[in-house]
């Protein structure tokens, strides 16, 4: 007995050893000056914090990652530069947010810097730092374009590369940024057809934008589920404040316009829960607010429900109806999510400023878009 206890164990031993550990690579921030940054990776249209924090002058901080492929790093400043992790460690050398970095153990990165500043080309067996060459020069190719042809050969070679690339891409931030000048480009094309109406106009474009939608829905399902795509796609144009665009793509594509999450949820709305404006300068308790009113749950990871809260408080607006609809934030209410109020008129918007209820009412996650009607129009 005791000898098959001990083969047991020695096999175990043997299965820990085989089982695959992941490699983390070192990679050493060294900075001549006080500086904040954050270092962000990717994975095909997320993105994920890999380390923030504050670099004292003349300090090196060594950053721990199984992460593999291009992030990016993010000066308090805004300034940003790429950084490709492979395998082995390396030192990225900082000497100011207005400078790019440079490089000690990393040939790949010193390449692809002399590439993008126009220099030599890069070797074949730099692969990464080749293919995200290529997609920079994609991106570049989009400003010429002027007619609905060239748009469409144009969408086809996106759409080309990234089935081919996809992953290799994933870990970039070029998926995204692809996604983007693909959406942006639309609006380089002139859609005036002799003899039509200029309302043609608009409704080809829209049309457009809807058909390179469902188009990246088929290229990117087999990586990527179809609600982020989706939501990715309205948060575009939420982002630019075409809420009326963002809200037609939901539109066509209800089935997908949504945040997975639990749909079997109930809230109590205390007489003084506390609710402001957006600018935060009126504050109201809810049962200051008669009648029948709409409780729009949100989310920053969200834009559908953002998007969907915007257009049903437009859409009362439109009505003259006195429906007043109350914002309540999955995170703790901030600028990101009261600057849904500047798009709409007639103070239609209101939003729940009390975090003990937030945090004992939406510590779950909710299915989004997610409205609560409470009251009735006769009180």
């Amino acid at each position: 007995m005791g000898q098959k206890n001990l083969i047991t164990s020695f096999l175990l031993f043997l299965f820990i050893l085989a089982a695959p550990v992941p490699i983390w690579a070192g990679l050493v921030i060294q900075s001549q000056t006080a500086i904040e940054i954050e270092l962000t990776g990717y994975n095909g249209l997320n993105e994920r914090s890999l380390f923030k924090g504050d670099l004292a002058a003349g300090s090196k901080h060594e950053i721990d990652t199984p992460y593999r492929g291009l992030a990016l790093l993010v000066f308090s400043g805004g300034q940003s530069y790429p950084l490709i992790i492979g395998d082995e460690s390396f030192t990225a050398m900082l000497t100011s947010p207005a400078d790019p970095p440079t490089f000690a153990g990393s040939p790949e990165n010193v390449h692809f810097y002399k590439s993008l500043s126009g220099g030599d080309l890069i070797p074949e067996k730099y692969a990464i730092a080749g293919l995200m060459i290529q997609a920079k020069k994609l991106l570049e190719s989009t400003h010429s374009i002027r007619t609905v042809q060239e748009l469409t050969t144009k969408k086809n070679e996106f759409h080309n590369f990234i089935e081919k690339h996809y992953q290799s891409l994933q870990h970039s931030d070029m998926i995204k940024r692809l996604l983007a000048q693909y959406f942006m480009f639309h609006e380089y094309a002139d859609y005036q057809t002799k003899g039509a109406p200029a309302a043609n106009i608009r409704v080809r474009y829209q049309k457009e934008v809807l058909n390179g939608v469902g188009s990246w829905l088929e290229v990117l399902k087999p990586h990527l589920p179809e609600q982020e795509i989706v939501n990715y796609c309205v948060s575009l144009y939420y982002n630019r404040s075409m809420v009326a665009l963002a809200s037609l793509i939901i539109q066509n594509f209800k089935d997908d316009a949504y945040c997975p999450g639990g749909a079997d949820v109930t809230f109590s709305f205390p007489g003084d829960l506390r609710i402001t404006d957006g600018s935060g300068s009126k504050k109201r308790k809810f049962a200051d607010f008669k009648g029948k009113k709409i409780i729009a749950i949100v989310s920053e990871d969200c834009p559908v429900s953002m998007v969907a809260t915007i257009s049903k408080a437009r859409r009362f607006s439109r009505q003259k109806e006195n429906v007043p609809v109350i914002v309540a934030t999955l995170e703790p209410l901030s600028k990101s999510h009261k600057v849904m109020a500047k798009m709409i008129r007639d103070e239609k918007l209101w939003f729940i400023k009390d975090e003990k209820w937030r945090q004992e009412n939406l510590s779950k996650r909710i299915k989004l878009p997610f409205f609560v009607t409470v009251g009735s129009d006769e009180h």
